[in-house]
């Protein structure tokens, strides 16, 4: 684009200020269509409605724009000062205005003395002199875009608007990219300066529910779904300021709105909670509008052009993207909603929230072996019915991506997670609740998640779908394995049977056939993936395990032996997932692997080091499975001592800066193997050899 450095800062602030001027005439006119505003018809919302939607689309486009323009000359935008500042400034403008007058009018006259008097040739040339040229003006004097003839008809306008998505046509000889406004995917270069932006009050929300799916302007009303995403966003954005912080997402980078910051969680939460059922609205219409992902690139462009945005740009956007958008971004907000820290003592708010994403009907199989039954309106039944209804919202989205269907998952876990705050709570305040909830419940949620976890690790994707899906959201597959395992009847049991039957299938190469059998997710790109989950999976075992044999010193008597026997039995399954994990390093060559064998195989021995007391006070009845137990750990630590030196020949660095920890936990084990042989006795013979 042929524009100086200082068209290029005076073109980004226009938008800018644009996009805050527009965002404050939401403010100002949402007001008039709250449930609270009686003074204003129905009539007159349905059209102040249609009016702000317009203005929705022209912010949409504006931002999308000035996205585009930060991604191309990044510059500090603006911070907006209060209104007594912005007051001081027009006072010195018209001051400085009023001394230009003043200068202009000197200057004309000397110029009147020496050049006479000019007529002006017609009233149109005048009326073009004194026209401030807009910003199209100026980017088609730039050479961005080309000179359009701007008819006056609505319907020829429409029309020559209108451009089949990738031409190029607006742009001369310029070898810049063209200009493209992404409208559905997230402006990450504008968000990282959001702060500055004017905020849109809780009034704004109202308008999500006003909107009807129905009698729109346009033959496609699904067209409206990015208007829509647009407000969903902001909230799921301010929602982020009342939540926990998390490793995406954390309270020191993260500016607070100024709406927010006299705002307390209770008066937010009780601002929104009208927008439930909108919420739930859309989650229903989204997931039908998946089942058919046509294109309506044209219908949106005539919503941008009754909007009067300028055909500047490329727009291009499906219904498909839109569509997912608005999913995810509704599946976080009620996640994020549903474990606000303090919504548990807000029982209203809570129970309208889960009201609002109830089915049809809770499936009685649901409470099947549950005594006593919930009653509807409980909160356990609301719970139980929010979760009923995610399910089905699960099993279309596991047909279209693992992006969709792993979302739905993270939020079926929320519901577990507030499941299980509530019933803490409960407990803490030391009475039964009115309102209580039935513990079987949380089992039997607890259940359906594994399963429904496994259903996605099992489910058939599209390759190429599926592995641009897991790498866009970098974390997702190691979470849902996390819930599979976790939420497991046995996690032990079931990290045996992947460690030592499923992982050794994978084929190291990449290939056509290099998918495991059972589980399509595991191949050989997200091998890596499953490895760490299962290593820290394993670990967090034996620490548990380490932690219960500590409390049975501290009980010494009333143990039962069956404990005892227990605890040895989940021992020596860790081993043997250890050992197996340890082991694939002979047929998976990758650095990634080997890294992650010695760091989590040192702290796994490091660990085991700390349950040696108990096996010594345990040898004399239990001799055999011990020395089985030590026999097979020693098949790691043999494998990890090889590792090593061949890491430290190879100077492989990602390995050697694990080396020394886990090098002294190898050597600790040895010491304490030897004295275990000793101190009971053992016709065991012990040797150290290289």
């Amino acid at each position: 684009m042929s524009l100086s450095e200082k068209q290029k800062q005076i073109l980004c602030h226009s938008l800018y200020f644009a996009t805050n001027w527009i965002r404050e005439l939401l403010n100002a006119f949402c007001t008039q269509i709250v449930e609270r505003s009686e003074c204003t018809s129905q009539a007159a919302k349905e059209e102040i409605i249609a009016k702000l939607l317009r203005r929705i689309q022209n912010l949409v486009f504006l931002e999308s724009l000035l996205n585009d323009f930060l991604k191309r000359h990044p510059i500090s935008l603006p911070e907006l000062g209060p209104c007594m500042e912005h007051s001081k400034l027009g006072h010195m403008e018209r001051k400085m205005n009023e001394q230009r007058k003043i200068q202009g009018s000197t200057l004309s006259k000397k110029k009147g003395k020496q050049a006479g008097i000019i007529e002006a040739s017609s009233n149109s040339n005048i009326n073009d002199k004194l026209k401030q040229p807009t910003i199209v003006d100026v980017l088609r004097k730039a050479g961005a875009i080309t000179s359009q003839a701007m008819p006056n008809d609505s319907s020829s306008c429409l029309s020559s608007m209108r451009k089949a998505p990738g031409s190029q046509e607006h742009h001369t000889g310029d070898s810049s990219e063209p200009m493209v406004a992404e409208t559905c995917s997230v402006a990450k270069i504008l968000e990282e300066q959001r702060f500055k932006f004017r905020p849109l009050l809780l009034d704004c929300y109202s308008i999500l529910t006003h909107v009807k799916c129905q009698d729109s302007c346009c033959p496609d009303p699904v067209a409206e779904l990015p208007l829509h995403l647009y407000i969903v966003r902001d909230l799921h954005y301010k929602l982020k300021y009342f939540s926990p912080p998390s490793k995406q997402f954390s309270a020191s980078n993260f500016v607070a709105p100024p709406c927010l910051r006299t705002m307390t969680m209770r008066e937010f939460l009780l601002g929104t909670k009208t927008l439930f059922p909108s919420l739930k609205k859309y989650l229903d219409v989204t997931a039908n509008i998946l089942k058919d992902s046509d294109n309506f690139q044209e219908h949106w462009e005539v919503h941008s052009a009754s909007s009067a945005n300028e055909d500047i740009a490329e727009l291009v956007i499906s219904k498909d993207s839109v569509s997912k958008a608005v999913f995810q971004e509704v599946l976080q907000c009620f996640s994020l909603i549903l474990n606000f820290p303090g919504i548990h003592s807000e029982t209203v708010v809570l129970v309208d929230l889960l009201k609002a994403f109830q089915p049809p009907k809770v499936l009685d199989s649901l409470f099947s072996g549950l005594e006593p039954i919930p009653l509807p309106g409980k909160v356990d039944y609301l719970y139980a019915g929010a979760y009923s209804f995610l399910e089905g919202v699960f099993d279309i989205a596991c047909s279209m991506s693992f992006l969709l269907a792993s979302e739905v998952v993270l939020t079926l876990e929320a519901v577990v997670s507030s499941v299980q705050k509530f019933l803490d709570q409960s407990e803490r305040n030391g009475k039964t609740m009115s309102i209580g909830i039935n513990k079987g419940v949380l089992l039997i949620l607890h259940r359906r998640l594994k399963a429904s976890a496994e259903k996605l690790l099992r489910h058939n994707f599209d390759n190429s779908r599926f592995e641009s899906d897991w790498k866009s959201k970098g974390d997702t597959l190691q979470k849902i394995l996390h819930i599979f395992l976790e939420n497991s009847d046995s996690t032990s049991i079931l990290l045996n049977e992947l460690a030592c039957s499923v992982l050794p299938k994978v084929s190291p190469c990449k290939g056509p056939d290099d998918t495991c059998p059972g589980f399509p997710t595991l191949q050989s790109r997200t091998f890596v993936v499953w490895y760490r989950v299962l290593h820290e999976e394993n670990l967090a075992i034996l620490n548990k395990v380490v932690e219960e044999v500590f409390m049975m010193d501290k009980l010494r008597t009333g143990v039962r032996v069956e404990d005892k026997e227990t605890l040895l039995t989940r021992l020596k399954h860790s081993v043997n997932v250890i050992v197996s994990l340890v082991n694939l390093c002979r047929i998976h060559d990758k650095v990634t692997v080997h890294t992650m064998a010695v760091k989590y195989g040192g702290k796994f021995v490091d660990s085991f080091l700390k349950v040696f007391p108990f096996l010594q006070s345990q040898f004399t009845t239990h001799s055999q499975p011990i020395i089985q137990t030590v026999k097979e750990l020693q098949k790691a630590t043999r494998t990890l001592q090889t590792l090593c030196s061949e890491a430290k020949g190879l100077k492989q660095m990602a390995i050697t800066r694990s080396i020394p920890a886990t090098k002294r936990s190898l050597e600790r084990f040895l010491f304490q193997v030897k004295a275990l042989v000793h101190a009971t006795s053992s016709e065991c013979t012990f040797w150290m050899g290289m």
